[in-house]
């Protein structure tokens, strides 16, 4: 399994959170962190990492796999 990026970016757009927001809410420090991550090019993401971004995104972590 793998990370479903465009749904990552497609659930942040439908919450009309910024990515720097997206990324404060999930704990990231950095909106280039977070578009590394929406952009697919961080693809080495600790568990613990989704988690926070699936809170961020009122999703579950299993919601953000593809």
């Amino acid at each position: 399994m793998s990370l479903d990026y465009e749904k990552i970016k497609l659930l942040r757009e439908r919450l009309k959170l910024t990515q720097q927001e997206a990324a404060d809410a999930a704990g990231l420090g950095t909106r280039q962190r977070w578009n590394e991550i929406e952009a697919g090019r961080r693809t080495n993401i600790e568990l613990a990492t989704l988690d926070r971004i699936a809170a961020a995104l009122r999703v579950k972590a299993k919601d953000l796999l593809k």
